[in-house]
């Protein structure tokens, strides 16, 4: 069966502060990435509770 008639998105993209789904993308197997998404209400949290980008990778990594 062709891939790109069952239009299946097998990769996806969190925010690593608030957890929310910022995209899907095609890919070959099941792949998850973690970025910064742009909403403001998770960005203004960040901003209150100090949380850099480097301390988002870091707090990911204790979960």
């Amino acid at each position: 069966m062709d891939k790109t008639s069952v239009g299946l998105d097998m990769g996806i993209i969190f925010c690593k502060y608030c957890q929310n789904e910022i995209a899907t993308f095609d890919a070959e197997k099941v792949t998850t990435y973690y970025s910064d998404c742009q909403d403001q209400e998770c960005q203004e949290n960040r901003v209150l509770t100090g949380n850099s980008a480097h301390d988002g990778e870091e707090g990911m990594k204790r979960r």
